[in-house]
């Protein structure tokens, strides 16, 4: 080997002095804003390492697809006024007992957002526990504070509030649990003191996440020409902005609204119609609406993926879910094909009990990953 010195490149000599300088900056924190491209590799690492750390829906294929909010994400869920925003939000709740999380609800009190997670969980609807209680009833009482311990790791804060009053409240809370929440919740976005409009106030609950460190689900009303009437949500039903800041866009919708504002529309082409072939098909629709899908989807809630920036991207169509009236719980309803070839919508449990009865056990086998409930 020669013994001649080894002369460096320009190249070289130019990377070597590019990487002196990387780690004189990490040293000692010389920018304010510049950080180098491999500490971006860094967060990746860590971050695909963290599945734990995240905070999840309980809904499988949402799950699969975003792979969980993680520290300084946002998932917005969308949605109009009366849509089945809050019903998601108790699920996800109902999936996360041992998750710190953080409930800011200036729209409902604390012992009403119990009162709901208590007879979404226990079965027993909100009327009757209310009169149970009313009459002394200790077993109904022992309902509502055992969900109140089971969640206890759950804060509520009821009140209007500022980023600033949010600041204060999680320095409380981390000092009464001992740890910081995962998740925070807001429900909804137009309702934070500050910033004038949605986009304003969008930004600053998703930088105030950012530097928290915690997972942020965000609700937030649909703009009334895209998201009302129960029509299928898109990345456009958001309000005045919001969407641009999310990780995650999921969509809520009723199914009924849409079909009852289809019967109006019917209803005003009979009037202004003079052709009879033309309004008699549109009678025939009206009684479609009427005899079949209005009845089927009176009590339906409908959830979407309808962003979604985590690699590959991957979005999830309408999955339909059934709401028990008296306790506010929802359950997954599946279609079951019958002997006949006709098309079953029925929830898990029916689902599996109607394909055992039939002795179609391949199918129950196919189908038992496959119906899954929240």
């Amino acid at each position: 080997m020669s013994d001649e010195l080894y002369e460096l490149t320009e190249v070289e000599l130019m990377d070597m002095e590019f990487r002196q300088r990387l780690e004189q900056i990490e040293q000692n924190g010389a920018y304010q804003h510049y950080r180098p491209l491999r500490d971006a590799a860094n967060e990746f690492i860590a971050w695909s390492k963290s599945e734990t750390e995240r905070v999840y829906t309980g809904i499988s294929e949402l799950d699969d697809a975003m792979r969980g909010t993680g520290a300084g994400e946002l998932t917005l869920i969308t949605g109009f006024s009366h849509s089945g925003k809050t019903l998601l939000v108790t699920e996800l709740i109902l999936n996360n007992p041992n998750t710190p999380l953080v409930l800011f609800t200036p729209d409902e009190t604390r012992p009403l957002v119990l009162t709901k997670l208590t007879s979404a969980l226990h079965g027993v609807g909100a009327r009757e526990l209310e009169s149970r209680i009313r009459d002394d009833d200790k077993q109904a009482m022992e309902l509502l504070t055992s969900t109140a311990d089971r969640y206890g790791r759950l804060a509520i804060f009821d009140e209007s509030v500022s980023v600033v009053d949010m600041d204060n409240m999680m320095d409380e809370v981390r000092n009464a649990m001992g740890v910081t929440p995962k998740g925070i919740i807001f429900d909804y976005a137009e309702l934070l003191e500050g910033p004038d409009d949605v986009k304003s106030k969008m930004t600053a609950l998703k930088a105030w996440g950012k530097r928290q460190k915690v997972a942020m689900f965000i609700l937030h009303q649909a703009s009334r020409t895209s998201g009302s009437g129960g029509r299928k949500m898109s990345i456009d039903s958001g309000a005045y902005g919001g969407e641009q800041q999310a990780t995650h866009v999921i969509g809520v919708r009723r199914k009924k609204y849409m079909h009852m504002a289809m019967l109006t529309l019917l209803e005003e082409k009979i009037a202004n119609a003079s052709n009879p072939k033309s309004i008699e098909e549109y009678k025939s629709r009206i009684r479609q609406i009427e005899t079949v899908d209005l009845p089927r989807d009176m009590d339906t809630l409908t959830v979407s993926l309808v962003k979604n920036k985590r690699p590959p991207c991957d979005l999830v169509d309408d999955i339909d879910y059934k709401i028990d009236s008296g306790t506010g719980r929802v359950r997954r309803i599946s279609n079951v094909v019958d002997e006949n070839g006709n098309t079953v919508r029925v929830s898990k449990a029916a689902a599996l009990d109607y394909l055992r009865q039939r002795k179609q056990t391949e199918t129950v086998e196919q189908h038992v990953a496959e119906l899954g409930d929240f």
